[in-house]
């Protein structure tokens, strides 16, 4: 008989599971994702930017016509009381003050932004009647600048011009009295540019000009600003206080 093989079959192993693994998304899956996040970012700063812009570009709209509306009323309306050319004022008033002043000078600026309000206060009171004067120390840029002036006071707005063209060189510098700089500030202010500018490109006004700074020279005045109070040269501190109470005092002598 023939023997059973004692031989066992060989069985293969079963290949257990291979543990499961948290999978990684693949890299272009990852810069896709990242890549529209930053593009919808930027589309939201975007969107925020115009939003801003748009904030601003009205809030200077409103501005710029704010200062638009201003240059309507002149200021005889504002103070209440008459202007003649250079001079502002009840004609009446117990006080004359005359100032001399160049507007290349760095004091008469000083003057205009500190104490020429208190004039204009005195003036809207009917205490003060205000004469602005000009001494020429700055040669053919302050001649400019002087004539400009004239032209503006051909058209009623010498004290709105004054006051502006003062800021003006204060922030620029002789910039500021070049003449097409001085005709952007008339048209700034409203006025009639095509009869300002041949007014200043002919220089109109010129003569008188020379004239007015001769008889200053002859009257002593030296320096700028020089201010006169009913005729007596004013020498104190200029301080609010001090020069307040000089006008006063004027006011009560006369």
């Amino acid at each position: 008989m023939a023997k059973k093989s004692s031989r066992k079959k060989k069985q293969t192993p079963k290949s257990s599971p291979s543990p499961q693994r948290k999978q990684s998304k693949p890299k272009s899956q990852a810069s896709k994702k990242k890549n529209r996040t930053l593009f919808i970012g930027l589309i939201i700063a975007g969107l925020v930017l115009i939003g801003i812009l748009a904030v601003v570009g009205y809030m200077s709209g409103q501005k710029n016509e704010t200062a638009a509306s201003d240059t309507t009323a002149t200021i005889d309306e504002r103070v209440g009381q008459p202007v003649d050319r250079t001079t502002i004022g009840d004609p009446n008033a117990p006080v004359l003050v005359e100032t001399y002043e160049d507007f290349l000078c760095p004091h008469c600026a000083e003057f205009t932004f500190t104490l020429a309000p208190v004039l204009m206060d005195l003036v809207k009171d009917g205490t003060v009647r205000w004469e602005y004067k000009y001494r020429v120390i700055g040669g053919a840029d302050s001649y400019n600048a002087n004539i400009a002036a004239e032209c503006a006071a051909d058209q009623g707005k010498f004290w709105e011009y004054h006051e502006e063209l003062f800021r003006r060189i204060s922030d620029q510098g002789k910039i500021a009295v070049f003449p097409k700089n001085l005709k952007q500030l008339a048209a700034d202010l409203g006025l009639d540019t095509a009869q300002f500018n041949e007014c200043l490109d002919k220089k109109d006004h010129l003569k008188e000009i020379q004239k007015i700074d001769q008889l200053a020279a002859a009257r002593g005045v030296n320096g700028t600003p020089t201010i006169f109070i009913n005729g007596q040269r004013y020498d104190g501190p200029r301080t609010e206080e001090a020069f307040r109470a000089a006008i006063e005092a004027a006011a009560g002598q006369s």
